[in-house]
């Protein structure tokens, strides 16, 4: 992966995730770089940052929607907080979200979708008590 997909992949988690995020891959690219595996962390934020979260074939909304189903089906919290930051980012409203959640309790389960509400009502909690 080019230099060119790493930054693009840090300038979209900075002004989808926010300073802090992005500061944060910095420092572990840094780490990494130190202890040698700085291919693994070039190509992880090169890759789903950079590249595909900016091909044309798909919207950035649709992409996003598309990583939250992800995250939400395989009980990824951590991944489906930063993924709800870039679905509102990207356009999708809080309805839209609480909708998915909605159709994916018929698919994937009631528990499932009830630990992805409250990670995802997490998120929009958190950017309320930050008046955003």
């Amino acid at each position: 992966m080019t230099t060119e997909f790493f930054e693009q992949g840090i300038a979209l988690m900075r002004a989808a995730l926010g300073e802090a995020a992005a500061d944060a891959a910095l420092a572990r690219h840094a780490a990494a770089v130190a202890d040698g595996t700085a291919e693994r962390s070039d190509y992880s934020v090169a890759m789903a940052w950079g590249f595909m979260l900016h091909r044309e074939q798909l919207s950035l909304r649709d992409r996003a929607l598309v990583l939250m189903v992800n995250d939400i089906v395989q009980s990824r919290a951590a991944a489906l907080r930063d993924h709800t930051l870039l679905a509102l980012y990207a356009g999708l409203t809080r309805d839209e979200i609480e909708e998915v959640l909605f159709q994916l309790s018929q698919y994937c389960g009631f528990p499932t979708t009830r630990e992805a509400g409250t990670v995802v009502r997490g998120v929009f909690a958190e950017l309320d008590s930050d008046g955003l």
